[in-house]
């Protein structure tokens, strides 16, 4: 059984910053194939500046959600697993997990969290069904989102 149902993950990009890059950071993160995923909307700004967000919802076959998040677990320091595993009651919420990564450490393909607000932000909506035949930590152990 899967223990990722969905991907989310948005992030934005003010006038002054390439579109361009600032679309690689999403790529980096989950990989190439969600380049022709990504939607694009436009905002306005408390000064009326021009925003663009880009999101991009991931419900890929088979496990293929379970793979993308290994694969960010594999990229994740253990300091930065081990602030998870520490800060989990702001970070879960139901069956979701939320992740923030820093947007230039991004753009370098350099994988950190972040709490500031250039960042990548990803919600993680694990299986239901998965949780209910064991713990949240237990299934992020099984991903490998936080150690011990």
């Amino acid at each position: 059984m899967c223990l990722v149902d969905r991907i989310d993950a948005e992030t934005h990009a003010h006038a002054t910053e390439d579109y361009d890059k600032v679309m690689s950071t999403l790529i980096n993160l989950l990989g190439p194939g969600v380049a022709k995923l990504i939607e694009t909307s436009s905002l306005r700004g408390h000064y009326n500046n021009p925003i663009k967000v880009f999101r991009v919802e991931l419900r890929l076959k088979g496990c293929g959600n379970d793979d993308v998040v290994r694969g960010i677990a594999a990229r994740l320091s253990d300091e930065d697993k081990r602030l998870i595993e520490l800060s989990l009651d702001s970070r879960v919420s139901g069956n979701k997990l939320y992740l923030r990564f820093d947007k230039q450490r991004l753009y370098l393909n350099e994988l950190m969290l972040s709490s500031g607000d250039d960042v990548v932000k990803v919600i993680i909506h694990l299986n239901p069904v998965k949780l209910r035949g064991s713990s949240i930590i237990g299934v992020l152990r099984e991903m490998g989102l936080i150690t011990g």
